[in-house]
């Protein structure tokens, strides 16, 4: 392999790497959204005493 395949390939791995991590952390921002909500919506939805 030439020196340009391998720097394609290194390149082409931290694209990868880049956007599952740029994913992972949509969904993680996602769930916490998700699980704030479903929290609000119980302590709405309790009677305060």
């Amino acid at each position: 392999m030439d020196l340009a395949a391998i720097l394609d390939h290194q390149f082409r791995i931290a694209a990868y790497a880049v956007t599952w991590v740029v994913q992972l952390a949509y969904l993680a921002r996602l769930g916490l959204k998700w699980r704030a909500q479903k929290r609000e919506a119980a302590r709405a939805g309790r009677p305060s005493s």
